[in-house]
């Protein structure tokens, strides 16, 4: 009983210890800020957002902040001669010295400078040496540029471009020597610049490319083009014309163009049996050649053996309809004649068990299947 009441007392205790702490805070470390730190444990000093330092006393500028502190957090305050949202403007530019070559900086407000050159030099920071391509100008021709070594050179020079050459670019080199055109192309000069002519089969500014046997069809007249294995060409020509490139038209003969023309030999003031000799020379014998012209009628649209085949698909196609019929005909024609006899023979038996040898009707219950199957009997019904 004494043990428990101890244990109780002791978490009693604790408890209000801890509540006390909580509700009090614990004790910081000495020296943190009450505003920019707190802690979690005692002897701790954890900074805030903004805040740095071993008791969060330090505040910490605005990110990017190149010359410049703060006061508070994420401040940037500029340091003398720099502004901007982030101090990295300077506002006194000519202090780190940007003019070279003893050239005066004067500055012109908002971080700009100007630089003024001494004699003999330019550029933005005088840093070109002033030589004779700009004291005296370019000497240099058709397009060539001037070069003094940036200005230190006594005297400027010409680079010439492709085409020229000379002191001054002024001399037009032949750009067809030696010939740059491949596979037997002539070149033909243009002043700065050159044209191949290529032979047949290759194409491309040096005829260095090669094209197929009968690109550009080689052959003339409407012939047609065939090509070898040997990468030549052979050229098949239409009627009248000839040559390796059908350039050539066929000469007529001399016969065939006096008729063409109208212009037949006058030979109608000879003797008839010198103009017959002329014409039948005794050692020679003509030959007579007589030109049909044949007509085909267009043929009919159906022929002999269609039709034929036709009427035989026909014939063959009305005998299985018949014969199908036929059968079926004569199945249905026995089923009507057996029944038939049927009621034929019920019709007499009744009438043989109504009548009587004194006269005397009696009344008979004959009594009949709904269906028979008729099918199942022979063909020949004599009784029932």
């Amino acid at each position: 009983m004494h043990f428990c009441g101890l244990q109780s007392l002791t978490a009693s205790c604790l408890s209000i210890l801890v509540i006390t702490g909580i509700s009090n805070g614990f004790e910081c470390r000495p020296g943190c800020d009450p505003n920019n730190g707190f802690c979690e444990t005692p002897g701790e000093c954890r900074c805030r957002p903004g805040w740095q330092g071993v008791t969060c006393n330090q505040c910490i500028p605005f990110p990017s902040c190149l010359h410049g502190s703060c006061e508070k957090a994420w401040q940037c305050i500029c340091e003398e001669g720099w502004v901007g949202s982030q101090c990295d403007v300077d506002i006194h530019p000519c202090s780190s010295k940007p003019c070279s070559n003893n050239s005066t900086c004067t500055e012109s407000g908002e971080g700009g400078y100007v630089c003024v050159c001494a004699r003999g030099y330019t550029g933005d920071n005088c840093h070109l040496r002033t030589g004779p391509c700009l004291t005296n100008g370019s000497p240099c021709q058709n397009e060539g540029t001037c070069t003094d070594d940036s200005g230190l050179a006594a005297h400027s020079s010409c680079l010439c471009p492709p085409g020229f050459a000379g002191d001054f670019c002024e001399i037009d080199v032949d750009d067809c020597e030696p010939s740059p055109c491949a596979n037997g192309g002539s070149c033909i000069d243009h002043g700065p610049t050159y044209t191949c002519l290529c032979p047949l089969g290759f194409t491309g500014s040096t005829c260095n490319s090669t094209l197929p046997p009968c690109a550009g069809n080689p052959c003339a007249n409407g012939g047609a083009c065939l090509s070898r294995g040997d990468g030549t060409v052979h050229c098949l020509c239409r009627p009248g014309f000839a040559g390796p490139a059908c350039a050539r038209r066929r000469a007529k003969p001399a016969s065939l163009a006096g008729r063409e023309g109208g212009h037949a030999p006058q030979l109608h003031s000879l003797p008839s049996h010198v103009f017959h000799k002329l014409v039948h020379p005794p050692d020679r014998k003509l030959l007579k050649i007589t030109m049909k012209e044949t007509v085909r009628a267009p043929g009919p649209l159906v022929t002999r053996s269609q039709v034929i085949c036709f009427a035989v698909l026909g014939l063959l196609t009305c005998l299985v309809v018949l014969g199908t019929t036929g059968i079926i005909f004569f199945n249905r024609c026995e089923t009507w004649m057996a029944n038939a006899k049927y009621t034929q023979l019920v019709r007499q038996q009744r009438d043989y068990l109504l009548s009587a040898s004194n006269g005397e009707e009696h009344s008979v219950n004959i009594i009949l299947p709904e269906k028979i199957k008729l099918t199942s009997y022979g063909n020949h019904y004599t009784s029932i």
